[in-house]
């Protein structure tokens, strides 16, 4: 009926939604202020306790984050693309430079995503279905930077800061825990602070050794999405590329 569409009934609950949208948005305008404070005090407690190696040590979690993906580049993404998409990956990483430019620079898988398909399609021949398809959803489930790489290393770093041994028992938690919350991370910037304090709640490490880590967050967070970025440009050309054989054999 009329009355039930009447658009004036919906308004109250517009109205609380806007205004939680509102109160919300203060608070955390107001958290994030004293953030910066915060991150200094730990720090600086950190750092009375354990030395300037702690600042040492952060230069070598940037350093081991950046060597990390550029593995990743050469030993699981330049095979795929050669042997299993049968692409020259030197072209393909030239198709979507575009992409891994913009992911490095704004620190945002989603934000990058129109720039991802647009790359896919026009630079690395990649069909606009699959492209539309496969980047946002690799916008959210596998990110190698985010939910693999860089919760590993960050509690290693940890567990070396704090002086807690690890055990084999210790690093196949790291890695079970490292896939499972690689799973649902949102591809913006920040996002891998919160799949990594789940590996340190799991694995039993302080989770204040995070707060060291969001000092040079920003530096080591242009990689990760990078990383992430061209992983899901390498699954879609993949699967493109596999899906291109299977019509190719049929059509015979």
């Amino acid at each position: 009926t009329e009355d039930n569409i009447n658009p004036t009934k919906a308004k109250p609950f517009k109205d609380f939604v806007l205004s939680a949208h509102t109160i919300v948005s203060r608070i955390t305008q107001i958290v994030l202020k004293f953030i910066p404070y915060g991150v200094f005090a730990l720090i600086a407690k950190t750092v009375a306790s354990n030395g300037l190696e702690t600042i040492k040590s952060l230069i070598w979690v940037i350093a081991a984050v950046y060597i990390a993906a550029i593995l990743q580049f050469i030993v699981v993404y330049t095979p795929l693309i050669a042997f299993i998409a049968k692409k020259n990956p030197l072209k393909f990483f030239k198709g979507i430079f575009p992409a891994q430019t913009m992911a490095f620079t704004s620190q945002s898988s989603y934000g990058t995503l129109p720039i991802t398909i647009k790359s896919l399609v026009e630079g690395a021949g990649v069909s606009e279905n699959i492209a539309s398809f496969v980047a946002p959803l690799g916008s959210t489930i596998g990110m190698n930077g985010c939910g693999g790489l860089y919760p590993a290393i960050v509690a290693i770093f940890v567990a070396n800061v704090f002086k807690i041994d690890m055990t084999i028992y210790s690093y196949i938690l790291i890695i079970l825990t490292t896939i499972i919350s690689s799973i649902g991370i949102a591809g913006v910037p920040g996002a891998a602070t919160m799949s990594t304090t789940v590996v340190l709640a799991t694995l039993g490490l302080p989770i204040e050794g995070m707060a060291m880590i969001i000092a040079v967050d920003s530096i080591i967070d242009m990689m990760r999405t990078a990383t992430n970025v061209t992983g899901s440009a390498v699954a879609a050309l993949v699967v493109d590329e596999t899906e291109k054989r299977k019509v190719a054999q049929k059509s015979k």
